[in-house]
C-alpha cells in the first residue's frame, strides 16, 4: 500500500460491515467474531510446530486451535534476518514458505517479522564495518526478502527495537550493528527500500515498552517524534505495532495503549498489538488460583476493548497459544501468560476475549483494513477445541434511541435513569452474569459483589444500554 493511500483505507473501514457468517451448527470462534468485526486475531507459528518441535511432534491441538481460531499468523523466527540469509546473498526460504503455504491454505493474514533488527543477525554481517557496505548489505537484503514474498505478506515489521531503553530516549546504539556502522539513516533507508519492492505491503515500526504512555521522557513519545519525521520527510511508514509483553500488574497499559492508538490516528497510522501476552512472576504457577486467572482474563478483555473500540487498529497478535509452549519461562521470567493453559483448556483470558467482542455489534466496529474474508469452517476445524464448562455467551448491545436511559453508580448502589421499571444484569468481564434484578424504584444495590469491574446492562423494553463499571 502506498502511504497516500492510508487516509482512504481508514475512511473506507468506516463503512465496514460484518461480511463473515458462521455456518450453522458450527462454534463461534475467536476468528469468526473477529471476521464479522473486520478485525485480525492472531498467534505466532513456526514452521517446526508442524511436526518435530521440542524433540518430538507437537500436540496435535495446537494446530486445530490455531486454524480455528485465528485468523492472521506470524513466524517467530522463520523471517529473521538469520533465517533467510544465514550466509551473504545466500538465501533460505523454506521455513517461512512453509508457513506462508499454511496461512494461504487457512485464509490468514501474514506479518513479515522482521527485516532489520539489532538482534539474530548472522556473524558475518558483524564483521562488516563499511557504512556503505553494510547499507547494500541491508539493501539487499530487503529487496530479496520482501520481493520473494511480494503479494503474500500483507505487513512487515521493517525496523525493529531500535529505540533505546534509557531514561532518555534515542535510537539504539550498543548491540546494533546497523546503527553502529550506519547511524539512523539506516531506519528510512529500510523503509524506502521495503516499499520499493513492494508498494502494496503495510510497513510497521515495532517494538517493546510503548505501551507505557507517550508522557515527557517516555519510549512512545520519542517514537511519536519520528513517526512526525518519517511523514514529512515521505518516508513510507504506514504502522507501528505495540509489542506488550507485559506482567499482570501492569493494569494502566490497555488505557496507555488507547491513548498511542489516538494519537497515531491523528497522524493517519495504524497500531497494531503485535506481540501481546500477560505473565505472572515466575515460579508463581503452582499458587495460582481462579481469582488471579480471573484478573488475567481482566487485562485481555480491555486491551480488546481498547482494540474493538480504536478504529486505526486491525490486528490483535497473541505471542503464543499455549503455555504448554511459550517463551515466558525460559526467556522473560514470567509463566502462564497465554489464553490456553497447558492442556489446552481454555483459560478465562479467552473467555474475555469473546465476551469483548460479541459486546462490540460488528455494525459498530470500524476497521482501517475493509472486509476480512473469513475461513471455509467445517467441523474438522473446532474438533479438538474444549468447548465444556466455558458459558460464554452474552448479547450485543444496542444504545437506546429516543428518551434518555442511562445510569448512575454511587458506591455500590446502582441508579437507572429514564426508566420506571428495568431490568439490572451484571456480568464479569467473562461475559458470564453474576447479578440480574427487576429494578421499580429506580436504584438496586450491588452490594453483594466482589471488589471489580463489570459490565451492567439495563433493559427497558425495546431500550438498551450497557456500561463498564468498577465496584470497590
Amino acid at each position: 500500500m502506498k502511504i497516500s493511500k492510508m487516509t482512504s483505507r481508514v475512511l473506507l473501514g468506516a463503512a465496514l460491515v460484518g461480511a463473515a457468517a458462521t455456518v450453522a451448527g458450527a462454534e463461534e470462534t475467536l476468528r469468526s467474531l473477529a471476521e464479522e468485526r473486520g478485525r485480525y486475531i492472531g498467534a505466532i507459528l513456526n514452521s517446526e510446530w508442524f511436526g518435530g518441535g521440542w524433540g518430538g511432534a507437537l500436540e496435535p491441538e495446537f494446530e486445530e486451535i490455531h486454524k480455528a481460531q485465528f485468523n492472521a499468523v506470524v513466524a517467530e523466527n522463520e523471517m529473521k534476518f538469520d533465517a533467510t540469509e544465514p550466509n551473504q546473498n545466500t538465501f533460505s526460504y523454506d521455513k517461512g514458505d512453509k508457513m506462508v503455504t499454511y496461512a494461504q491454505e487457512n485464509k490468514m493474514r501474514v506479518r513479515g517479522h522482521a527485516l532489520a533488527w539489532h538482534s539474530q543477525v548472522p556473524a558475518w554481517v558483524d564483521n562488516i564495518r563499511s557504512k556503505s557496505d553494510l547499507l547494500n548489505v541491508l539493501k539487499n537484503h530487503i529487496d530479496n526478502v520482501v520481493t520473494h514474498y511480494k503479494g503474500q505478506v500483507a505487513e512487515w515489521d521493517v525496523v525493529n527495537e531500535a529505540i533505546n531503553d534509557d531514561n532518555d530516549h534515542g535510537w539504539r546504539s550498543t548491540g546494533s550493528v546497523w546503527f553502529k556502522n550506519i547511524g539512523a539513516e539506516f531506519l528510512d533507508s529500510a523503509f524506502v527500500w521495503a516499499h520499493a519492492a513492494d508498494p502494496d505491503a503495510e510497513l510497521c515500526y515495532n517494538d517493546y515498552a510503548i505501551e507505557w504512555g507517550i508522557g515527557e521522557g517516555s519510549k512512545a513519545g520519542f517514537l511519536l517524534k519520528q513517526v512526525d519525521h518519517w511523514i514529512e520527510n515521505n518516508i513510507p511508514i504506514t504502522c507501528v505495532g505495540t509489542q506488550t509483553h507485559i506482567e499482570i500488574s501492569h493494569e494502566s497499559t490497555p488505557a496507555n495503549v488507547r491513548t498511542l492508538a489516538q494519537e497515531l490516528a491523528k497522524r493517519n497510522i495504524v497500531l497494531n498489538i503485535t506481540e501481546l501476552d500477560i505473565g505472572f512472576p515466575q515460579g508463581s504457577a503452582s499458587s495460582l488460583g481462579a481469582s488471579d486467572y480471573e484478573k488475567q482474563g481482566h487485562l485481555y478483555r480491555q486491551f480488546m476493548d481498547v482494540f474493538l473500540e480504536e478504529p486505526n487498529m486491525g490486528e490483535f497478535m497473541i505471542w503464543g497459544v499455549t503455555d504448554a509452549h511459550s517463551w515466558l519461562d525460559g526467556s522473560q521470567g514470567k509463566t502462564q501468560g497465554l489464553i490456553y493453559d497447558k492442556q489446552y483448556n481454555k483459560k478465562p483470558a479467552y473467555d474475555s476475549l469473546v465476551a469483548s467482542l460479541k459486546a462490540h455489534p460488528a455494525s459498530e466496529v470500524k476497521s482501517p483494513y475493509g472486509t476480512v474474508t473469513p475461513a471455509d469452517t467445517s467441523a474438522s476445524d473446532t474438533a479438538a477445541v474444549d468447548t465444556a464448562a466455558h458459558d460464554t455467551t452474552t448479547t450485543s448491545f444496542i444504545a437506546s434511541k429516543g428518551e434518555t436511559l442511562g445510569m448512575t453508580l454511587s458506591g455500590r448502589t446502582l441508579s437507572v435513569i429514564g426508566a420506571n421499571s428495568a431490568k439490572v444484569e451484571v456480568f464479569n468481564l467473562q461475559g458470564r452474569p453474576v447479578f440480574s434484578e427487576i429494578v421499580t424504584k429506580g436504584s438496586v444495590e450491588l452490594s453483594k459483589l466482589t471488589n471489580g469491574m463489570y459490565v451492567v446492562r439495563i433493559m427497558d423494553g425495546s431500550r438498551a444500554m450497557q456500561r463498564r463499571v468498577v465496584i470497590k
